[in-house]
């Protein structure tokens, strides 16, 4: 037992000798290793750290690596040699073997800043035989100049770096940028300076309704949505949205094509002398032919689209481009026939239909005006007027006007209407 405990003493004592002079000689090697690391570069001066960033290095002269400092990123590096902090994917790429993260970089990391092909291309000059390998290889790599045309690979950046000497002197990023109170009011005003105009939409053509002036349409018959419901229903009703699929009954002697439009609409009210007033509820696109039916699709929506609505063929929307109407003088008169829709005070983007139609001249686009005569008598108001309408749609005898302005809510039936601006023909 004794031998054994002596035998194991003296190897320890031994791998701890061994353990300390292996210790003795790799920490000169190793400081000198780190020494000659971070060692500067003496043919160049040393820079001043009390000032800001150095000026971004011309492009015939960025060096081939660069040992990364406290506080750099990968977007700083790039704006101090290639003047364009966007070019960061750049070194990225040269360096993917170093770097796990592009957002995690970490000092004393030295990154290639050339191809291999740039690389390639430097010319070989001999190395002193003193030993100092580091301090050579950092020389030449400063005094050679590698091929620009292979230091930046255009092809793979969006936008290539500005000239030297036109970078700005302090960049800002997107994030640093602050714009004062005036140029963001000028900003918002912008938006509203020269905007086109648009005397009629589609949106606003298909949507207005009309009166049917006592004239027979060809009515189809939504028979409603052909998905089966998800949660069971307590009526035998259906609706259908936007891109929902519904089955339309055509008229009797008509026939659908696919691709054909068809106008979804509800009949309103029965106005004595002018027919039916129809409401527009939604816009189908027929996309199958059946026996006695056809399957359409919803592509725009007004209203509920539900089954019991009408279908009518889609009328041709000719779109009046950006021509503005010009004003006219004792332009012509008619008067109000109804609202489409019944309120008890008129609001705007509701429509109002007029006694005057395209046998009148009247186009989509033009503009009339809701107006109180003045009545004549002493100490009574003038002429006033009281609301503004934008025709949206014709028919022979009638128009659907827009209410775009309102000067006095109170419209009824039988008031006077006259035309301001009128389309060019």
């Amino acid at each position: 037992m004794r031998r054994t405990t002596i035998c194991r003493f003296e190897r320890a004592a031994l791998l701890a000798l061994v353990a300390g002079l292996l210790g003795w000689g790799l920490a000169p090697a190793l400081a000198a290793q780190d020494t000659t690391q971070a060692r500067p570069d003496t043919t160049r001066p040393a820079p001043d750290t009390t000032q800001g960033a150095p000026a971004p290095a011309p492009l015939g002269q960025v060096p081939a690596t660069h040992v990364v400092s406290t506080g750099e990123t990968l977007w700083s590096i790039a704006q101090l040699y290639y003047s364009d902090p966007l070019l960061w994917p750049e070194i990225y790429r040269l360096n993917t073997s170093l770097i796990d993260d592009p957002h995690w970089i970490y000092p004393g990391e030295e990154l290639s800043l050339s191809g291999p092909v740039g690389v390639a291309q430097v010319p070989e000059t001999p190395t002193s035989p003193s030993g100092d390998t580091v301090h050579a290889v950092a020389t030449d790599t400063v005094v050679a100049t590698p091929d620009t045309t292979q230091l930046l690979d255009t092809a793979q950046v969006v936008e290539a770096p500005p000239p030297p000497g036109e970078s700005p002197a302090g960049y800002q990023t997107i994030f640093d940028r602050r714009r004062t109170a005036t140029q963001e009011v000028t900003d918002v005003l912008r938006a509203y300076a020269n905007q086109p105009y648009r005397p009629l939409r589609r949106s606003e053509f298909y949507s207005a309704g009309f009166l049917t002036e006592q004239e027979d349409l060809p009515y189809g018959q939504v028979l409603g949505n052909t998905a089966i419901p998800a949660i069971p229903r307590l009526t035998e009703h259906t609706t259908a949205t936007t891109f929902d699929q519904i089955s339309i009954q055509p008229p009797k002697h008509a026939s659908y094509h696919v691709g054909d439009s068809i106008l979804i609409v509800r009949v309103g009210r029965d106005i004595a002398g002018w027919g039916d007033v129809i409401v527009p509820t939604g816009v189908a696109r027929v996309t199958e032919l059946q026996r006695r039916q056809v399957l359409a699709q919803v592509i725009m929506q007004f209203g509920q689209v539900r089954d019991g609505n009408l279908a009518l063929p889609l009328e041709p929307f000719k779109d009046p481009g950006s021509v503005r109407p010009t004003t006219v003088s004792s332009g012509l008169e008619g008067v109000v026939i109804a609202e489409r829709d019944l309120h008890v005070l008129v609001g705007p983007q509701q429509i109002v239909f007029v006694n005057r139609g395209r046998a009148d001249g009247v186009t989509a686009g033009d503009v009339f005006e809701v107006f109180r005569p003045a009545t004549g008598m002493p100490g009574s108001a003038s002429e006033q007027s009281e609301v503004i309408l934008h025709i949206v749609h014709t028919r022979a005898h009638s128009a659907s006007g827009l209410v775009v302005n309102i000067g006095h809510p109170n419209l009824v039936p039988g008031m006077p209407v006259r035309l301001i601006r009128k389309m060019p023909s």
